[in-house]
């Protein structure tokens, strides 16, 4: 089966599953259960969720989808774990979706990357947070607002890491994070006051 027939199967199933009729909402939701150990499955949600045209409702199904998967399918030990050639296209997918016109499902977005670097963060992931204060450092006043989201949950999520190796790993991460934060934090407080 090629790519786009089956994220247009994945596509039609998250529609029903979004459905209040639970004729229709178990079987799809039965459906994708047994879709989330296929291959490719993770890039087809993420190609869902990141599609703006699509209905929002299925969108977010899709990074809810996508999210829950993370906790069972994302470890190298797990049953049907992810394949480390898809976590790579995740990854770089995952970090160009800082256009996201919708909070919620922003936050979502936010969070999922969080479980993401609570994993990989910075080994497999080492460019995460570079990355993130460049788009922080964004023109765009949503791709900055979006950046700063995913800052604040990927550092909660990495701050809560306990094994001594992680926080000095941490440390390191984020040494130079706190002084860039407080001069935007100053940045902005300044332009505010100016407004007032």
């Amino acid at each position: 089966m090629d790519i786009a027939t089956a994220q247009s199967m994945v596509l039609e199933t998250l529609q029903r599953a979004a459905n209040q009729n639970a004729e229709i909402l178990k079987p799809a939701e039965l459906k994708l259960k047994e879709w989330e150990t296929e291959p490719g499955f993770y890039s087809i949600l993420l190609n869902i969720f990141s599609d703006h045209s699509i209905d929002v409702n299925v969108r977010w199904l899709a990074v809810l989808y996508f999210k829950n998967g993370i906790d069972r399918y994302w470890r190298k030990t797990a049953p049907n774990a992810l394949s480390e050639a898809e976590k790579v296209s995740l990854r770089q997918g995952l970090t160009s979706n800082f256009h996201e016109p919708i909070n919620q499902i922003a936050t979502q977005l936010a969070v999922l990357i969080s479980k993401v670097a609570r994993f990989d963060c910075p080994r497999e992931w080492p460019e995460l947070v570079p990355m993130l204060l460049a788009a922080v450092k964004s023109e765009d006043p949503l791709v900055q607002h979006r950046a700063l989201l995913v800052l604040h949950h990927v550092i909660k999520t990495l701050s809560s890491k306990r094994l001594a190796g992680d926080r000095r790993l941490f440390q390191e991460l984020t040494s130079n994070v706190f002084s860039f934060v407080l001069n935007l934090w100053n940045s902005h407080m300044e332009n505010f006051l100016t407004q007032v």
